[in-house]
């Protein structure tokens, strides 16, 4: 069923959304919750219907900074989203979902991320870890092989797998390709930093800017700016990528 059919046969009780272990996607769980929310604010029953934003571990650990967790944590209140960190899933049911531990959770409607594993195919060659993930460096050579590159979601990079990263990563590895064949040292360096604007509703967006491979703190903003931003940047982006 697709999202705008899921929300439009929704009538009240909970919706579960969430992401189960290893799927490494957190923003689009937080998106959906807070469009859901505001949906049901314009069309529908707000107050007969509970949000549920369930976790494996917690919003720190997913995006790997205090501020975002309590940045995140503030809008979910503001909305009345319910949020439950450290809730593996390990079972779903018809109308509940469990955990391995046994804590059961209903739900009207649930709308959960897969986990994410690399490629089976690959991982008799040595190169990858035990997720399945292969094994690269800073310059998008994978270890272990010679003459090989890898990009995107099979990378075995820390942190969320987004789009903007597979990006870089494919332009870095193009010119580390360039630079081996005419008999040279790479030059260009991917670095492993994750930028995002999340809708929060109320017509206000968080913008997170953090660098994976450093201890620094992210760089946050909010405010009705960065909605508008990231709509001019999606265009752009279409534009230039089409």
């Amino acid at each position: 069923m697709k999202f705008g059919e899921a929300i439009r046969n929704f009538s009240g009780g909970r919706a579960l959304i969430g992401q189960c272990p290893e799927a490494r996607l957190p923003v689009p769980v937080y998106e959906t919750a807070f469009a859901l929310s505001k949906w049901l604010e314009e069309n529908g029953d707000r107050q007969s219907a509970t949000i549920t934003v369930v976790s494996p571990t917690s919003i720190r650990s997913e995006f790997e900074d205090d501020n975002m967790a309590t940045t995140l944590s503030e809008a979910m209140e503001k909305q009345h989203i319910e949020y439950l960190p450290n809730f593996p899933i390990s079972r779903i049911g018809s109308n509940a979902i469990e955990t391995a531990g046994g804590h059961e959770l209903d739900y009207s409607l649930l709308m959960l991320l897969p986990p994410f594993r690399g490629s089976s195919a690959i991982s008799r060659l040595g190169i990858t870890n035990e997720e399945g993930y292969v094994n690269a460096d800073w310059t998008m050579k994978v270890i272990g092989i010679d003459r090989v590159y890898a990009v995107g979601d099979c990378v075995n990079f820390a942190g969320p797998k987004m789009g903007h990263m597979a990006v870089h990563q494919g332009e870095v590895a193009a010119a580390s390709l360039v630079a081996e064949i005419a008999g040279h040292e790479p030059v260009s360096h991917y670095h492993h930093d994750v930028t995002m604007v999340l809708d929060a509703g109320d017509r206000e967006s968080i913008y997170f800017h953090k660098d994976l491979w450093a201890d620094d703190p992210a760089s946050i903003r909010h405010g009705r700016f960065w909605s508008w931003a990231k709509r001019i940047h999606e265009k752009y982006w279409e534009a230039t990528h089409a």
